[in-house]
């Protein structure tokens, strides 16, 4: 039978925000064994990924009170060389970037930006001269081939993470050494230890976060903080069963705009698991995923204070998502069957990495997968699912708002909830040799 469970979007792909979760989850990770004797190996991968969405408002809700719409193309692609240099090194090697066109559409909030997206260079190098231990190391590499700075009506075209794929389309140069090891427990269960640190370089940006009237766009410089990350994993794998356990922390250090320090994110944590079961005969295989996210409180510049001072009230969201999916096997080439995921973030709060507001919400999304190996190397995916989202309410008193990164209260206006639906298609290929 052709293996249908592997696809190279889902390996080395990194699907931000939200969307995430909502992905179909890749196929279990290899064995202990299984790592040791992987041949040498060439995936190539695209896909085109269609995202459109309508809502009682627009993005960001409180511009005004018109109804709100926009659409996203995204088409992702990656080239990826597994091999053996020598017998006691696996070596690999990714090139990854995409185009994106998006748009709102949305009165008085119209704009549409299209360009490529930055480009990630990265190898790894595992060394399996040890019996049951292999250390590895990697070195990451973003280059800003992508468009950061937004001018005139194409900054309306960031729309809400949780409704697109992309928010942000551009950053400046991120070079992340990370250093681990392999310990294979048993013959099914690998543990993993790992420690990263990335330097992210300074990158302009069409308006400061932190402006009193967001609709201003000054020109900037922004200087986004350093991440330290470490990460556990443990990982199992029989012909029935399948599971992985990770968690991570992150501390981050200053950012700053125009050479000011303007916040310091507070220390993260992730934890996710997925866990997958294959049934006998044509019943295919399960897949349910969960993650957890909570981020410590940030430092804030008090408007008028000389220096970082921590949030006395941590507006930072914790974020809860869960995903499933089944595939039947229809035949020995193809597998198609249902997904299903829900969302909640639990605090109005602005996105890490793109300085970018996010409403507190639950999203959920229904749709189905179905995957055609057209060769022993060539497989083609299908997808699509249907999304509704529901905000919500933000008060305003004497109309005024909070802001988190200049922790006042700023000009704004009352929000209700906001109700949103939406829908995405994508299809695409996987080329192995």
């Amino acid at each position: 039978m052709q293996r249908l469970g592997a696809t190279v979007l889902g390996v080395v792909f990194a699907v931000p925000s939200a969307w995430a979760a909502d992905m179909p989850t890749k196929a279990p990770p290899a064995a202990p064994a299984e790592v040791v004797r992987e041949a040498s190996n060439v995936q190539f991968a695209s896909e085109a990924r269609y995202y459109s969405w309508k809502g009682d408002r627009g993005s960001p809700p409180n511009f005004n009170g018109a109804p709100g719409s926009g659409s996203q193309w995204y088409v992702p692609f990656a080239l990826q060389v597994t091999g053996k240099p020598v017998d006691v090194v696996k070596a690999q090697f990714l090139v990854r970037s995409g185009w994106v066109r998006s748009s709102q559409t949305t009165p008085g909030q119209s704009g549409t930006v299209e360009t490529i997206t930055d480009t990630v260079l990265s190898g790894s190098w595992t060394y399996l001269g040890i019996g049951g231990v292999q250390p590895f190391v990697a070195l990451s590499v973003n280059a800003p081939t992508g468009k950061s700075a937004l001018f005139g009506t194409q900054a309306n075209a960031r729309m809400d993470p949780d409704l697109v794929e992309l928010s942000t389309f551009g950053e400046g140069w991120n070079i992340g050494p990370t250093a681990g090891v392999n310990i294979a427990i048993t013959g099914s269960l690998m543990f993993t230890a790992s420690v990263g640190y990335t330097w992210r370089g300074p990158f302009d940006r069409e308006r400061s976060s932190a402006e009193v009237n967001p609709a201003v766009q000054t020109a900037t410089s922004l200087d986004p903080g350093d991440v330290l990350t470490g990460t556990l994993s443990l990982g199992y794998q029989d012909p029935e069963w399948s599971w992985n356990a990770t968690g991570t922390v992150s501390e981050e250090t200053k950012t700053t705009e125009n050479g000011v320090d303007l916040y310091k994110a507070g220390r993260r944590y992730v934890a996710s698991a997925t866990v997958a079961r294959n049934w006998p005969g044509q019943w295919g295989q399960t897949t349910v995923n969960a993650s957890y996210a909570h981020s410590n409180r940030n430092e804030v510049l008090f408007l008028g204070a000389p220096a970082l001072i921590q949030e006395t009230v941590n507006t930072n969201s914790d974020l809860y998502r869960v995903g499933v999916q089944h595939l039947f096997l229809v035949d020995d080439t193809l597998a198609l069957g249902p997904t299903g995921s829900y969302l909640h973030r639990n605090n109005n709060s602005y996105g890490a990495g793109t300085l970018q507001f996010v409403p507190a919400k639950e999203r959920w999304a229904v749709g189905g997968l179905a995957r055609k190996a057209l060769t022993p190397n060539v497989t083609f995916n299908i997808r699509g699912e249907y999304v509704w989202v529901d905000e919500d309410e933000r008060p305003a008193s004497n109309g005024q708002m909070f802001s988190q990164l200049a922790n006042a209260f700023v000009a704004g206006s009352a929000v209700p909830i906001v109700s949103s639906t939406g829908w995405m298609v994508a299809a695409g290929i996987n080329v192995s040799r």
